[in-house]
């Protein structure tokens, strides 16, 4: 992926992405790239879909993680390839919140009574 990544760098850069942003996107590709063993160049919607459902799935990958996998790639296969991107946005999940614990008046003057 060589080449590949160098014109992949050279557009992070011109778009004026941060250095971290940019290493993060490089290495997202190249863990893709890794995945399948052939360069992104070869690949497509189908080995997409597959890998996020593989980082979703078997990865248990958070969904900032997919969400960084699918814009690195996006960015790729639109800026880099020059690919039209058909890929549905990937669905945020549902995290779970918990409420505080909120103490009733009457325990709030036992824990200032202790003292």
């Amino acid at each position: 992926m060589g080449r590949l990544r160098e014109r992949m760098k050279g557009d992070l850069e011109i778009r004026g992405l941060s250095q971290r942003i940019q290493e993060i996107y490089l290495s997202q590709v190249r863990n893709f790239s890794r995945h399948f063993n052939r360069s992104p160049r070869y690949l497509g919607e189908r080995e997409i879909k597959k890998y996020l459902l593989y980082l979703i799935r078997e990865k248990r990958a958070s969904y900032s993680h997919v969400n960084q996998c699918y814009c690195a790639l996006k960015f790729l296969y639109e800026r880099t390839l020059h690919r039209k991107w058909v890929i549905e946005k990937v669905p945020c999940t549902k995290i779970e919140r918990n409420l505080p614990v909120v103490l009733d008046k009457e325990e709030i003057d036992i824990l200032f009574s202790i003292g």
